[in-house]
C-alpha cells in the first residue's frame, strides 16, 4: 500500500476524504519495516498496540488472548447483539455495544492495554463503520449492511449499499467519536482508566 493508492481506493470505495486517508496511511508507513520506502503491507498493521491494533476491538480478539488478525465471531456476536430487533444502527446503541466490548476485555484480558490511543481507536472504529455504512452525520446504517461488512468482510453492494455522497473526513469522524463517547453508559469510567 502507498498513500496515493489508499487515497484513490478509499475515495472510490467509501468516499473517505484524503485528510483521514493520509493520517492512517502515515500510521501504516510507520509500521513498515522500511518506512522510508513509501509503502506498507496490511500484515504490518498487526503489531500489538501499534499503529492501529488495539484491545477491545468489536470484531477481533485481544492479542494477549489469541491471534488478533482474523475475524473473531464471539466478540462480534457480543457487539452486534445490542442491535437485536433493530433494522438500523444508532449512536446510543453503538456506544453501549462498544462499552460492553471494553468491559469484556477488561474482565478477560489480564494484559489489557487501554490508554488515550486505544480509546480514540476504539471509538474511531465505531465511527468509521457507522459513517461508512450510512453517512458522516446520522450513524444510522442498515444493520444488514453492517453485518455484511464485518461478517463477510466486503462492501454490501449486492444489498443496495452505496457510498455516502458526503465524504468521511477527520472532522466528521472526530465529531462522531465525541458523540459516541458522550453517550457511553459510563464515559467517566473509560476516562478514569486512561488517566490512571
Amino acid at each position: 500500500m502507498t498513500i496515493p493508492h489508499l487515497i484513490k481506493g478509499l475515495a472510490e470505495g467509501l468516499n473517505i476524504g484524503a485528510d483521514f486517508t493520509t493520517v492512517i496511511g502515515a500510521a501504516g508507513l510507520l509500521s513498515s519495516p522500511s518506512p522510508l520506502g513509501g509503502s506498507f503491507d496490511l500484515s504490518d498493521l498487526s503489531m500489538h498496540n501499534f499503529p492501529i491494533e488495539h484491545d477491545a476491538s468489536i470484531s477481533r480478539q485481544d492479542a494477549a488472548l489469541s491471534n488478533p488478525q482474523p475475524f473473531y465471531n464471539p466478540n462480534w456476536q457480543q457487539y452486534i447483539s445490542f442491535f437485536s430487533g433493530k433494522t438500523v444502527t444508532d449512536i446510543p446503541t453503538a456506544a453501549k455495544a462498544k462499552y460492553a466490548r471494553y468491559q469484556d476485555s477488561v474482565a478477560k484480558n489480564p494484559e489489557f492495554v487501554y490508554g488515550l490511543r486505544e480509546i480514540v481507536l476504539s471509538y474511531g472504529e465505531n465511527a468509521l463503520y457507522l459513517q461508512g455504512m450510512a453517512d458522516p452525520i446520522s450513524g444510522m446504517a442498515k444493520v444488514d449492511y453492517v453485518r455484511t461488512f464485518f461478517e463477510q468482510e466486503k462492501l454490501p453492494y449486492a444489498q443496495g449499499w452505496r457510498p455516502s455522497p458526503a465524504p468521511i473526513t477527520l472532522a466528521s469522524l472526530g465529531l462522531m467519536v465525541v458523540e459516541l463517547s458522550a453517550t457511553s453508559p459510563e464515559p467517566l469510567a473509560e476516562g478514569v482508566r486512561v488517566l490512571a
